[in-house]
């Protein structure tokens, strides 16, 4: 599990979760987003990520490679 804690600030955490916001083009994608907002507005600084969660956040933040996108 991931401690946002241990990111420099949770700029670094919004910054991601914004990127992955628009650049998501899947219903998965969108409702994921969406999940992680509400789960950041819900624990603020102490939310936490599984390692999974994390790396579909990057996938979908960088726009690539998640496998929910038609490739």
């Amino acid at each position: 599990m991931i401690d946002l804690n241990d990111d420099p600030p949770t700029c670094t955490w919004k910054g991601l979760l914004a990127a992955a916001t628009d650049n998501a083009a899947t219903d998965f994608e969108i409702e994921f987003c969406d999940s992680l907002r509400q789960k950041l507005e819900r624990y603020g600084v102490r939310a936490q990520l599984t390692d999974a969660q994390f790396h579909k956040l990057t996938c979908i933040a960088q726009a690539g490679g998640f496998w929910e996108r038609d490739q």
